[in-house]
């Protein structure tokens, strides 16, 4: 069984590297995905420039991303390791903000954001919250 992974992070602004990673196990809530697919879109240009407010590096780009599942963490349902599952920009919601408390999860100003303030699918694998990902329905 595979203990790492490849990834092209970005290590510092206008630097991209490719590095290998641990694999680790997705958290409670959340899913591994094996990446089969990853767009390249001009908004990764603020992952990799550094320009989007506060983020940090290292850090993988890509907020387009498709592929199966490989591992789910606790008290994920409805999702089974080995099913189509896509992830976007949107990566989750605080649901504690008052956005979220009015069920306008879009504008919660506490988002994970893939690829900014989470790593994105420039990467053999990535993590996501489970409640963000659209159902592919693609054999």
């Amino acid at each position: 069984m595979a203990t790492a992974y490849r990834a092209v992070e970005a290590s510092a602004p206008g630097q991209l590297t490719l590095v290998e990673r641990p694999l680790v196990e997705p958290g409670p809530g959340q899913v591994r995905i094996r990446v089969e697919a990853a767009g390249v879109c001009h908004t990764d240009s603020v992952t990799v420039q550094g320009t989007w407010p506060g983020i940090t590096f290292p850090r993988v780009p890509g907020h387009e991303i498709a592929g199966r599942i490989d591992a789910i963490g606790k008290g994920v349902e409805g999702w089974n390791v080995g099913e189509r599952a896509a992830l976007g920009w949107f990566g989750g919601e605080c649901g504690e903000c008052e956005a979220c408390r009015r069920g306008d999860i879009v504008n919660c100003p506490n988002q994970t954001i893939t690829g900014i303030t989470t790593d994105g699918g420039y990467a053999e694998v990535v993590i996501a919250e489970a409640r963000a990902l659209p159902l592919c329905q693609m054999i």
